[in-house]
Protein backbone atom coordinates (compact mmCIF):
# COMPACT_ATOMS: atom_id res chain seq x y z
CA UNK A 1 0.00 0.00 0.00
CA UNK A 2 0.99 3.09 -0.71
CA UNK A 3 2.08 5.61 2.36
CA UNK A 4 1.68 8.85 0.11
CA UNK A 5 -1.56 7.65 -2.04
CA UNK A 6 -4.44 6.54 0.14
CA UNK A 7 -5.68 3.48 -1.94
CA UNK A 8 -3.57 3.22 -4.06
CA UNK A 9 -1.79 -0.30 -3.93
CA UNK A 10 1.46 -0.66 -6.23
CA UNK A 11 2.71 -4.09 -7.35
CA UNK A 12 5.12 -4.84 -9.18
CA UNK A 13 5.47 -7.70 -11.87
CA UNK A 14 7.05 -11.06 -10.98
CA UNK A 15 9.59 -10.52 -13.61
CA UNK A 16 11.41 -7.39 -11.34
CA UNK A 17 11.57 -10.01 -8.43
CA UNK A 18 13.38 -12.62 -10.74
CA UNK A 19 15.58 -9.99 -12.36
CA UNK A 20 16.56 -8.90 -8.99
CA UNK A 21 17.66 -12.38 -7.64
CA UNK A 22 20.23 -12.57 -10.24
CA UNK A 23 22.18 -9.66 -8.73
CA UNK A 24 24.01 -10.09 -5.27
CA UNK A 25 26.70 -7.39 -4.17
CA UNK A 26 27.83 -9.13 -1.25
CA UNK A 27 31.12 -11.21 -2.75
CA UNK A 28 32.80 -7.78 -4.11
CA UNK A 29 31.82 -4.87 -1.65
CA UNK A 30 35.45 -5.31 -0.39
CA UNK A 31 36.32 -3.68 -3.50
CA UNK A 32 33.55 -0.57 -3.09
CA UNK A 33 37.07 1.65 -1.95
CA UNK A 34 34.47 4.96 -1.70
CA UNK A 35 32.91 6.48 1.13
CA UNK A 36 29.25 5.20 2.29
CA UNK A 37 26.93 6.84 3.93
CA UNK A 38 24.13 4.55 4.78
CA UNK A 39 20.45 5.81 6.53
CA UNK A 40 17.63 3.59 7.30
CA UNK A 41 14.18 3.59 8.89
CA UNK A 42 14.06 2.05 11.91
CA UNK A 43 10.51 0.86 10.97
CA UNK A 44 11.48 -0.03 7.19
CA UNK A 45 10.53 -3.36 5.94
CA UNK A 46 11.39 -2.79 2.67
CA UNK A 47 15.23 -2.28 2.98
CA UNK A 48 15.88 -3.29 6.63
CA UNK A 49 18.59 -2.28 8.87
CA UNK A 50 19.62 -6.14 9.16
CA UNK A 51 19.74 -6.50 5.49
CA UNK A 52 21.37 -3.08 5.22
CA UNK A 53 23.86 -4.31 8.35
CA UNK A 54 25.16 -7.31 6.20
CA UNK A 55 26.38 -4.86 3.21
CA UNK A 56 27.94 -2.26 5.57
CA UNK A 57 29.97 -4.98 7.51
CA UNK A 58 31.63 -5.96 3.65
CA UNK A 59 32.44 -2.62 3.39
CA UNK A 60 36.57 -1.69 4.20
CA UNK A 61 36.43 2.06 3.75
CA UNK A 62 35.19 5.15 5.39
CA UNK A 63 31.46 4.49 6.17
CA UNK A 64 28.79 5.33 8.36
CA UNK A 65 25.07 3.98 8.90
CA UNK A 66 22.50 5.99 10.91
CA UNK A 67 19.24 4.73 11.71
CA UNK A 68 16.36 6.95 11.61
CA UNK A 69 13.91 6.13 14.77
CA UNK A 70 10.77 6.00 13.89
CA UNK A 71 11.07 6.12 10.03
CA UNK A 72 9.69 3.50 7.44
CA UNK A 73 11.83 3.18 4.08
CA UNK A 74 10.69 6.91 2.87
CA UNK A 75 11.29 9.97 5.27
CA UNK A 76 8.28 11.95 5.19
CA UNK A 77 8.16 13.42 8.46
CA UNK A 78 9.63 16.80 9.38
CA UNK A 79 11.76 15.44 12.26
CA UNK A 80 12.99 12.60 10.21
CA UNK A 81 13.80 15.20 7.48
CA UNK A 82 15.50 17.23 9.74
CA UNK A 83 17.79 14.59 10.99
CA UNK A 84 18.37 13.01 7.56
CA UNK A 85 19.73 16.70 6.39
CA UNK A 86 22.30 17.13 9.73
CA UNK A 87 23.38 13.71 8.81
CA UNK A 88 24.36 14.57 5.37
CA UNK A 89 25.95 17.99 6.28
CA UNK A 90 28.11 16.53 8.58
CA UNK A 91 28.91 13.37 6.16
CA UNK A 92 29.51 16.33 4.15
CA UNK A 93 31.63 18.22 5.93
CA UNK A 94 33.68 15.04 7.20
CA UNK A 95 34.34 13.67 3.74
CA UNK A 96 37.71 15.24 1.93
Amino acid sequence: KSESIPGLVKRLKWSHMTDRLKYDVLPKADRLKMPVLMAVGEKDNHTPLKHQQLLFDKLPGKKEIHVIKGAYHTFREPNHLAEIKQIFLNWLEAVE
